[in-house]
């Protein structure tokens, strides 16, 4: 396609990083790992970062080390990317899906709060678009009751709270990034799990890496050399140096990356968010770092708006169907908000190396289409 939805910002720089990586033999986890997460740490201010293989495996562990199980639900918001109520799947929990708050299409708290059970053990909140979630409004409408909260920061890495990078302080129990090909910041795969507590990181620690800890063992009864041992039950999850690599390689460029996105979204706002004939979202993006761009358009249109985009070579999407309709899940649940929200939702194309005729592109096919159907309207009532 000659304008995809999003697309990585990798060249030479990440190729050399992983070269150096080949250069030792060591591919897997080792010292570019650490160097990873050590980063991380440095950006966003968390005590613990522990850096995994996918986004997805970061919530698993997450909510693992939250002690999620069979038996429990998960309250997670309809309008986010499966992997959220998959991870509660992993758990053996239940996903309870719950409405968005129109304005910020993150979770609404109030609707999360009425559907808490003597069953609910966490709260998975999505930072949609790069938009942080309100953890402080959902501890409010939680009131006293012990739930953990798990933020599902994908969308954003590089956006801020009260001044200071998304991490792991806004009173969630822990913060999972992704950092897959088309994230703010990429490994090419790879995510992270933020926490506070030093028993729950080395917790995550032990269960990213198949339960083995290091010095829980010796050679021999007698031996002075210490081994790793297996001290519980554990997933293959770590990160490899060769995507810690890349990672790092990625950070040298994190103001160019986060740039590169904003300008993106203030080139958008400024062509669409005059118009009366579709309703953007403008964030202040001194804060916010846009991962995706959405606007909402006449429902009846938006079909025919998504044709008009893949003839011209433009793939703008959904982003996301609505979990709680997905056949697996097989919810009876009415989320209005959510439900009204995705019959409108396109997502326009949004990365760093996204050129300013291209963005004018997006932009003339978007108002041709919109155009015509009003006119198309106008005449079916003439």
């Amino acid at each position: 396609m000659r304008i995809p939805l999003s697309r990585p910002s990798i060249g030479l720089r990440e190729l050399a990083a992983v070269g150096q990586v080949f250069e030792t033999g060591w591919l897997g986890e080792g010292k570019w790992t650490a160097e990873f997460e050590a980063a991380i740490a440095d950006y966003t201010g968390a005590p613990h970062v522990v850096a995994v293989n996918t986004g997805t495996s970061a919530l698993h562990l997450a909510l693992d080390a939250c002690g999620v199980g069979p038996g429990d639900e998960v309250i997670v918001p309809t309008l986010t990317f499966v992997s959220d109520p998959m991870a509660v799947r992993m758990c053996g929990a239940t996903p309870v899906f719950a409405d968005i708050n129109p304005e910020t299409l993150t979770l609404d708290p109030a609707d999360a709060a009425s559907r808490v059970t003597d069953r609910t053990k966490a709260i998975l909140v999505t930072d949609y678009a790069g938009l942080p979630a309100d953890v402080h409004a959902l501890r409010r409408a939680l009131g006293d009751r012990p739930i953990a909260i798990v933020r599902d920061a994908a969308h954003s890495f590089g956006s801020a709270i009260d001044g200071r990078p998304v991490g792991v302080r806004d009173g969630e129990d822990a913060t999972c990034f992704s950092f897959d090909p088309i994230k703010n910041l990429t490994c090419g795969e790879g995510g992270a799990v933020l926490v506070c507590d030093a028993g729950r990181a080395e917790l995550l620690r032990e269960r990213r890496m198949l339960g083995f800890r290091a010095g829980a063992r010796r050679r021999t009864p007698t031996s002075a050399a210490e081994l790793r041992g297996v001290v519980g039950s554990g997933f293959r999850y770590h990160l490899s140096n060769i995507n810690a690599a890349i990672g790092l390689a990625q950070f040298s460029r994190l103001t160019e990356l986060l740039e590169g996105r904003r300008a993106v979204a203030r080139l958008y706002d400024g062509l669409l968010g005059h118009r009366n004939d579709l309703r953007t979202f403008r964030r202040d993006y001194s804060a916010v770092v846009p991962f995706i761009y959405p606007v909402l358009v006449p429902p009846q249109e938006r079909d025919a708006l998504l044709a008009r985009f893949a003839a011209a070579g433009i793939h703008a999407d959904l982003r996301y169907s609505l979990c709680h309709q997905e056949p697996l899940f097989g919810s009876a649940a009415t989320l209005g908000v959510a439900e009204q929200i995705a019959d409108s939702l396109v997502c326009l194309p949004i990365y760093a190396g996204l050129a300013e005729s291209q963005v004018r592109e997006v932009v003339s096919v978007l108002i041709a289409g919109l155009s015509s159907s009003t006119r198309a309207d106008a005449i079916a009532h003439a």
